[in-house]
């Protein structure tokens, strides 16, 4: 025993099991290599015997205990929460051509195609296999499973192929009828054809596909059937899915086997042939900085889609007559106006809104009351002769000024007549520049004598208001008058000024008379500012048009790169004052600047395309049109677009927006989230108020768990005295800090017990 135990040892065979500690001991004890390494002691026993058993190998499991270990690492459904979620509740209960799982029915079908029927398929078809207008609560998804033939397979059956289409062949010569001729004509073809493709390097594939489909009753799920039945009739007429009877259980377990285990014997295409029926579908759209604003309709693929509102550097037109009931009835156009101005929120940029058509933001989003400046425009916040800018820029901003003044002007005076009009404005710009010149802010030959002007920059209270104005535009006509020669142009011109200044001045006094206000000194560095012109147009067109012109230039004079103006009802904007309004725009474009158009109504969008330029805009999002519309959209845009699309853009009453960006056509049902959502405003109050008491959980954590330090986190215990005496202040102070008459709590350095205050006697009070 002796003996094998050595021979075992240094073979490095492991022994067997000893039955108790000392027979391991002795059997070890004998080994000559344990001899030269323990010592005398008589511990060497035991040493060994640690050895050996920790080289004994385990003992072998047994099927059951294998089994068990395994049933014990794939868990169970309690474990894993996601597959749960897939696990019916009940048992399949299988039908003949259906099955019932829970409260919901569904079955599979297969496809089947006539071998002689010549298909004559479009290109990409195979996207036609998925069904449209089914049912909301129907799940239809198509199976398609692939497998490539090796070339081995491919030329066995190549070889055996053409033997038998040669028997076919002659045996159609002396018995085949017209149909067996035609259909053995049609396969000989057919493997004429993929024997080149083949040939050509192409693959050969092997294709099964199975459609799947799920309801809640059997109803619905035969409706389904037959829908699906009419559609592949009309879209293919050569194929039709039906199930196999009786086999629903073996097609549900059998979904994912090999395409040889499967049931039928599927199609088999060339790669080149297959490349034809593939699913090709619109991803609508991944702005890798977008947000949900709806999702895609029209297509197979009712994908989210993910906008960036922001991700423009020009300008975009919007235009929709839709009303949104759940907003009190405000636009849609004005609803994407809120959203994009969020956005530019978000990117720290500056946000100004000039408001025509009513539109009322704090019912479109968040107030913003912290970043948001309004400008009364109803009161006249802004004299009409205090012109806004830089220094540098004086000789400018006095030209602009002049084009205002004249601007507004020809608001409140219409004329047909094209020489009048120009007598007009030449006599308002020498008036207004003598006027300039007589109140010192301006000087003939001004580029040499820029030293002595006061254009901008100058204390509100100095610059002239209307009612001087109107006084020297008197004077001015009574010298007129006096003149000995009198031009009889220049004085109706001069009548006509001051009768448009008088009436100005009577009639809208409390708009054009006034200085500049305080207030707008800061309006510009806010980051959103909100001019409303609304109530003007109620007092008349031309009233609001000459504010707009004398807003204009202050509003966007200091929009740089990233900012945004958004003009809410851009139709009620009047033409003679649009090349004003362009050109202020164009030196903020300079500058880095955006515009965003919004329109209440497509057709008047399109009249006002000069303006615009829809057709050259970053994106442009459109509301329902007429089918006149799209025409008239078709002949500007100088572009065709399919008739799907045509359609689509013209349903009304489905809440649709139609956007075109870049070489992107996409229709979607509009989603959008503006923050104003009631129960999203209470989720995040709920928010708040956990944060806000995990905070302070964390605080008081922190004060129980760590080492008071002298004053921290604690209040005053001093009594205060009745004498008059001061407050202490808190233990860490310096001592050269405190206050003379106050007391300290610390204690002494050398640890030392304070002594006790003697009590003082009460003071007597006189009553």
């Amino acid at each position: 025993m002796a003996l094998k135990t050595k021979v075992r040892a240094q073979l490095g065979i492991p022994g067997k099991k000893p039955d108790g500690p000392y027979d391991t001991a002795e059997s070890v004890a004998d080994d000559p290599r344990a001899d030269g390494a323990a010592e005398a002691e008589g511990v060497r026993g035991t040493e060994a015997a640690g050895g050996v058993a920790d080289e004994a190998p385990e003992p072998k499991k047994n099927w059951w205990q294998r089994r068990r270990e395994v049933k014990h690492l794939q868990g169970t459904f309690d474990a894993y929460p996601h597959l749960l979620a897939l696990k019916p509740k009940e048992r399949y209960l299988f039908r003949s051509d259906y099955f019932e799982v829970d409260s919901s029915v569904a079955c599979i079908l297969a496809y089947f195609h006539d071998d002689a029927a010549h298909d004559n398929f479009a290109a990409f078809w195979g996207i036609d296999r998925i069904p449209d207008g089914l049912d909301e609560r129907v799940t239809a998804i198509v199976l398609e499973q692939v497998r490539r033939m090796d070339d081995k397979w491919i030329d066995a059956y190549t070889k055996q192929s053409e033997k038998l289409e040669r028997l076919d062949a002659s045996e159609q010569e002396e018995t085949g009828t017209t149909s067996s001729k035609r259909k053995a004509a049609k396969i000989s073809g057919d493997l004429g054809v993929t024997i080149g493709e083949l040939q050509d390097s192409a693959s050969y594939l092997s294709v099964h596909n199975r459609l799947f489909l799920k309801a809640p009753d059997l109803a619905t799920l035969d409706n389904t059937v037959d829908r699906v039945t009419r559609l592949y009739i009309d879209r293919f007429g050569t194929l039709k899915a039906a199930p196999y009877a009786g086999e629903q259980r073996q097609e549900l377990s059998g979904l994912w086997k090999n395409n040889e285990k499967k049931k039928g014997k599927g199609f088999h295409f060339t790669s080149t042939e297959l490349a034809g029926s593939y699913s090709l579908v619109t991803n609508g759209l991944n702005d890798k900085c977008g947000e949900y604003v709806g999702y895609m309709v029209g297509d197979v693929n009712n994908s989210a889609v993910l906008m960036d509102v922001d991700a423009y550097e020009h300008h975009v037109i919007i235009a929709d007559s839709t009303l949104s009931e759940y907003l009190d009835r405000q636009r849609v156009a004005n609803m994407w106006c809120s959203k994009i101005s969020q956005a530019t929120l978000l990117n720290n940029s500056q946000v100004v809104h000039l408001v025509l058509d009513g539109a009322d933001l704090d019912k479109l989003g968040p107030a913003f009351e912290r970043l948001t400046s309004r400008v009364d425009l109803n009161q006249g916040d802004v004299n009409m002769f205090e012109m806004f800018g830089e220094e540098e820029d004086e000789l400018t901003v006095f030209s602009a000024q002049m084009e205002k003044l004249k601007l507004m002007f020809e608001q409140l005076y219409e004329t047909t007549d094209g020489a009048v009009g120009s007598i007009i404005r030449s006599a308002l710009e020498d008036t207004a520049t003598d006027f300039y010149i007589e109140q010192g802010m301006w000087r003939h030959n001004a580029k040499e004598q820029r030293h002595r002007l006061r254009v901008v920059n100058i204390p509100h209270t100095q610059v002239p208001r209307l009612q001087m104005f109107v006084s020297y535009l008197a004077t001015a006509h009574k010298a007129l008058l006096n003149s000995r020669r009198t031009d009889a142009d220049q004085l109706r011109a001069y009548n006509v000024l001051k009768g448009i200044a008088n009436a100005m001045l009577s009639t809208n006094g409390d708009l054009f008379n006034n200085h500049t206000a305080s207030a707008v000194d800061g309006v510009r560095d806010s980051r959103r500012v909100v001019y409303d012109f609304s109530r003007l147009m109620r007092r008349g067109k031309g009233v609001a048009m000459a504010q707009l012109v004398n807003i204009v230039g202050f509003a966007v004079g200091k929009l740089g790169l990233g900012d945004t103006v958004i003009i809410h009802g851009t139709e009620h904007i009047d033409d003679r004052v649009k090349r004003y309004i362009q050109d202020q725009f164009d030196h903020m474009h300079e500058r880095g600047g955006r515009v965003v158009y919004s329109y209440n109504d497509v057709d008047r969008m399109l009249v006002d395309s000069d303006f615009n330029k829809f057709d050259a805009a970053d994106y442009t999002l459109f509301g329902p049109m007429r089918d006149g519309t799209v025409a008239e959209y078709q002949k500007q845009l100088h572009r065709r677009i399919p008739p799907d699309l045509a359609r689509l853009i013209t349903t009304k009453g489905e809440n649709l927006t139609y956007l075109r960006r870049g070489v992107s056509n996409v229709v979607f049902h509009l989603d959008l989230a503006l923050g104003i959502n009631p129960y999203r405003e209470a989720q995040r109050r709920r928010v708040r108020r956990e944060a806000a008491r995990a905070e302070e959980v964390a605080r008081m954590d922190t004060i129980m768990r760590d080492k008071p330090a002298p004053g921290a986190n604690l209040t005053s215990i001093r009594k205060h005295s009745t004498g008059g005496e001061g407050e202490a202040d808190d233990a860490g102070q310096d001592d050269a800090s405190r206050r003379n008459d106050g007391k300290s709590l610390r204690q002494p350095e050398n640890g030392a017990r304070r002594p006790a205050e003697k009590t003082r006697p009460k003071k007597l009070v006189k009553t």
